[in-house]
């Protein structure tokens, strides 16, 4: 017995002495997923750890412990500009093709790459043991297959993507769509959703749970098996999931019934700035910028240049009345020559230093969720203009809870732009509930990142972290609802009012002659 706990307590403690080798892959196709997932990279590095990584973009500095697979080329989501014009009207049909065509497209962009070829060359010839595998899960499933060349190691699935439904599945934790607006954002301080939210929910859960499980999971199963000979399916693949990490915070977006092999991470990426390059802090600063700036971007999956040119110069004439300077993120130089004098674009810019700065009055967004969690992290109320995907949960949710505005691309005029930013940028109480989530966001015991990190070297001490398992993932489906008690109930019943029907027609029947033998006796 004393060398059991002796080793149960070895198992449990501390990663020290003994660095992790981890694979870690992210190929969704989206920069602002990266940029989240690989803080935590940065952060296991930082722990002495050493990480082995399949990704869409190179490190942005080299590290020792560091051996990346970059895929070559455009990703996806460069090579396949969005319709700004059309998707925010996308039907629940034409979303659910929209968002699963870009998993296949952008799935096999990257088995077809030399960096996919490069690390399967590396694993199968080399075959280094790794204590755990960290995976970009939603979005890109058929990269599970990769846990097969490697052994079948304790899994990390994490999603940048707020709080998918198929993570909850996936760990066995209950969905509600009562509770949770499929793929959206959760209520806020117990506000609860009502009754057509209710009903927009469970519609849109019907229709893509029916298409994921019917449809897209099949063809997952099919590339698992094209690009890992002798692969097992997706759903025994899964198996091997023991924790996941998700992009979610109870102070913005809402509390939520979760298992405990689901942790929630949120605003990895957002930390303290760093300095800003000189050029910028001179426009923006309190001297050059008196009545503060507004900082617009749409983040790295929606182009700004890509607005129609009556949008773009719409919004730019309501940036011309205003008394605030803008700094606005725009990719191309078609806009140079009409550029108002308190106007100033660049192509890529620092978003959370930029957001951290004192004297920025708006912040001008997609309300991508990275973008949201970045403002609601410095404080900086947000004039929103979202477009598809988890922008419309976020935009309704800050609407919801007082932190932002929100104009609707396709019908923004001028004036409409214009009143809705100067608002934000005016009335304090959008500032003042900022404040409030910001406080919210910031009271944590540890930063999201080290609270990633630390759960990664738990699942590899625990082997697993098995005493984190929910039991219904080794139910049936109709198990966890129940519904073979309710049958054993109801069929329990019905036997129970046939028995009785049954004696009491005997006792009729049995009363019946009673009388009749009576009756020829008299």
């Amino acid at each position: 017995m004393l060398l059991v706990a002796l080793a149960t307590l070895a198992a449990l403690a501390p990663c020290g002495a003994s660095p992790l080798n981890v694979l870690f892959v992210s190929t969704v196709s989206s920069p602002s997923h990266y940029i989240w997932v690989s803080s935590l990279a940065g952060e296991l590095l930082r722990r002495g750890h050493h990480v082995t990584e399949l990704v869409i973009k190179p490190p942005a500095t080299p590290h020792p412990n560091r051996t990346s697979f970059v895929i070559d080329g455009k990703i996806y989501a460069e090579t396949t500009p969005v319709d700004l014009e059309t998707i925010y009207d996308h039907s629940l049909f034409e979303e659910i093709h929209f968002l699963y065509d870009f998993c296949r497209d952008s799935a096999n962009i990257v088995f077809e790459s030399k960096a996919f070829a490069d690390l399967l060359k590396l694993l199968k010839q080399k075959k280094p043991d790794f204590d755990v595998f960290v995976l970009d899960f939603p979005l890109q499933e058929p990269f599970i297959g990769l846990n097969y060349v490697i052994g079948r190691k304790p899994m990390v699935a994490m999603t940048a993507y707020n709080l998918p439904v198929e993570v909850l599945t996936l760990m066995g934790s209950p969905y509600f769509p009562s509770l949770l607006p499929y793929s959206g954002v959760g209520a806020h301080g117990g506000d609860p959703l009502t009754f057509t939210e209710r009903l927009q929910s469970v519609y849109r859960w019907i229709g893509f749970t029916t298409y994921i499980d019917w449809v897209y999971r099949p063809d997952v199963d099919k590339m698992i098996a094209e690009n890992f000979p002798g692969a097992p399916p997706l759903a025994e693949l899964e198996k091997d999931v023991a924790i996941s990490l998700v992009n979610t915070n109870p102070a913005l977006h809402g509390a939520m019934p979760l298992v405990p092999s689901i942790v929630e991470v949120g605003g990895m990426q957002a930390r303290p700035p760093k300095p800003l390059p000189a050029d910028i802090l001179e426009w923006i600063n309190e001297k050059a910028a008196p009545h503060g700036f507004v900082f617009m971007s749409f983040g790295t999956n929606v182009r700004a240049a890509s607005l129609n040119k009556g949008s773009r110069d719409a919004i730019l004439r309501a940036f011309a009345r205003i008394k605030q300077r803008v700094l606005w993120k725009y990719e191309d130089d078609d806009i140079l020559d009409k550029l108002p004098p308190n106007v100033r674009v660049s192509k890529w810019l620092p978003q959370n230093d930029i957001l951290a700065h004192p004297n920025i009055r708006c912040f001008v967004s997609h309300n991508g969720g990275l973008s949201t969690q970045e403002a609601s992290y410095h404080g900086v109320p947000i004039l929103g203009m979202p477009f598809f995907a988890d922008q419309l949960g976020y935009a309704k949710k800050g609407e919801r809870i007082g932190i932002s505005r929100t104009v609707i691309y396709r019908t923004a005029t001028e004036e409409a732009f214009y009143e809705a930013l100067t608002d934000v940028i005016n009335n304090p109480k959008y500032r003042a509930n900022m404040k409030v989530v910001q406080n919210a966001v910031r009271d944590q015991k540890e930063t999201p990142v080290e609270r990633a990190a630390w759960y990664v070297e738990m699942v590899a001490r625990t082997g697993g972290a098995p005493h984190l398992r929910s039991p219904a993932l080794r139910l049936r489906w109709y198990e966890v609802w129940m519904l073979d008690i309710l049958a054993a109930a109801a069929l329990a019943v019905g036997l129970a009012l046939w028995l009785v029907r049954r004696l009491l027609g005997a006792l009729c029947s049995s009363g019946g002659a009673r009388r009749r033998t009576k009756a020829k006796a008299h």
